[in-house]
């Protein structure tokens, strides 16, 4: 892990620990203070497992008389009932830490799993799957990181890292031809991609040869319109964007483009079926 994710994850573990008050976990330090437990984490139905070195971490924030061994790796697909680790030590701080753990695991495990479907059926090197800002405050980039780990590559992870105009931009500033001329003349070394709606803006956006043009919206019978004119005229590179379902998704794996942004990754992914069980105490 980088200082970054680290960073971010001590800053969500401050508000958990804080949340679920486990050094105050009145049941477990009652029944659990002297005993040590082994416990196993499995998944509960088939998907990509996120997290590992995160586990770790947080295991070793916590407590650092846990001993945590994996039989599963990073990214590897598991199948329904597979055990992915086993957990010993003292049983207060186990049981204390399982709902954070889990919390972590299912939620990571989960977009992870719902990008590599994306990404398994498009099945094309060329074209690839990206993320968008659709993220729970405080946790993008461990978000982020869960849609690299299913194979999915990040866009920009906050307002300063490109250029992008928005549909809003245009609206307020009157065109696109404007919002592009004004940024020519301010913009820095940053390439620019913008956003288009219309058959209208793509030609003009096409006279200013942005970075990245991304088709937002479009009918396919429309994308394949726009892609044509692009192609012919620029060398812009196309990402596509907005209500990206399955279907949809099938259908443009073999369009000659570079991009498909996905909202859904992050914000519509489900926390995978993953629990804790108790094997036995000493």
């Amino acid at each position: 892990m980088n200082a970054a994710l680290k960073k971010n994850i001590d800053e969500i573990l401050k508000l958990a620990f804080k949340e679920d008050s486990t050094k105050k976990d009145i049941t477990s330090s009652l029944l659990l203070s002297n005993k040590k437990i082994s416990a196993v984490i499995k998944f509960k139905e088939k998907g990509i497992l996120c997290g590992k070195n995160i586990i770790n971490y947080i295991f070793s924030k916590f407590d650092k008389k846990i001993i945590i061994k994996w039989v599963k790796n990073e990214g590897q697909q598991i199948s329904k009932n597979e055990i992915i680790c086993k957990v010993s030590g003292p049983g207060n701080s186990i049981v204390s830490i399982e709902r954070i753990i889990l919390n972590f695991l299912q939620r990571l495990s989960g977009i992870a799993t719902l990008t590599n479907k994306y990404v398994e059926i498009i099945n094309n090197n060329k074209i690839k799957i990206l993320d968008t800002r659709k993220t729970i405050p405080g946790w993008r980039l461990l978000e982020k990181y869960a849609v690299k780990t299913g194979g999915g590559t990040n866009h920009r992870n906050n307002l300063s890292d490109a250029i992008l105009v928005k549909d809003t931009h245009i609206k307020i500033n009157g065109s696109v031809t404007l919002v592009l001329e004004r940024l020519i003349k301010k913009r820095s070394a940053k390439e620019i991609e913008i956003e288009i709606s219309t058959l209208k803006e793509l030609k003009e956006a096409i006279k200013f040869s942005p970075g990245t043009i991304m088709l937002d919206n479009f009918l396919l019978s429309e994308i394949k319109k726009c892609i044509n004119i692009i192609r012919s005229s620029s060398k812009s590179k196309i990402e596509i964007s907005g209500n990206i379902d399955e279907s949809r998704l099938r259908k443009m794996k073999n369009y000659d483009i570079d991009y498909v942004s996905i909202g859904k990754l992050t914000h519509s992914a489900k926390f995978l079926d993953i629990s804790m069980t108790i094997l036995n105490k000493d």
